[in-house]
């Protein structure tokens, strides 16, 4: 059934309509290691594309500190990517969401490859196009923003997009002390500097 998707067609469905591409992507029914295993692919991908966009317009030290090789930037967003879909389906659980794991997964790991490929355009653009990267990058995040909300509406069975940016919230605080602790997991403090210093 895969191989038979029309993804250009899945993509912008996801854009026009993402409660019906959502619906779509959660029938296949796909297992679960094959999603992880996906998601670590397109960790890569984002890996290779931000490091190549680090290279064209290089972030201030205090930003590239936080990074300073391929593979810690890769543990950061692997490492992210799994912490995010725990505390969601997790917090989307406990504020009265039904929705299985697998669906919500399979969503956020279409979500991460659109963002990859957003990366992919917002990089050509940055080369050819400069002026015109700030605007696409404006519309990724509010494209993403919709996007995602509706996903976890869907996913989690809310049945809202009110309570989906409740678990949005409640999310991000819990993230945050996650974000912290993997920091430290893999040697860099919050502010940046080694944390053995």
């Amino acid at each position: 059934m895969i191989s038979a998707v029309n993804w250009p067609q899945l993509g912008v469905l996801t854009l026009r309509d993402p409660k019906a591409a959502a619906a779509e992507i959660m029938s296949w029914q796909l297992p679960r290691p094959e999603l992880w295993m996906a998601a670590g692919v397109i960790a890569i991908i984002s890996t290779i594309f931000s490091t190549l966009s680090n290279m064209i317009l290089p972030l201030p030290a205090p930003y590239t500190d936080l990074f300073p090789s391929p593979f810690t930037l890769f543990t950061f967003i692997a490492g992210g990517f799994v912490l995010t879909v725990n505390v969601l389906f997790w917090t989307g659980r406990a504020l009265g969401g039904t929705g299985e794991m697998g669906d919500l997964l399979a969503l956020l790991v279409w979500l991460q490859a659109l963002r990859a490929a957003a990366q992919f355009l917002l990089l050509i653009c940055v080369l050819l196009i400069p002026a015109l990267s700030g605007f696409l990058l404006l519309f990724i995040g509010i494209a993403t923003l919709w996007v995602f909300l509706n996903f976890l509406s869907v996913g989690l069975q809310l049945n809202s997009l009110a309570k989906a940016v409740l678990v949005l919230l409640v999310s991000i605080v819990a993230l945050s002390m996650g974000v912290s602790l993997l920091f430290s997991l893999i040697g860099i403090s919050a502010i940046g500097v080694p944390a053995n210093v």
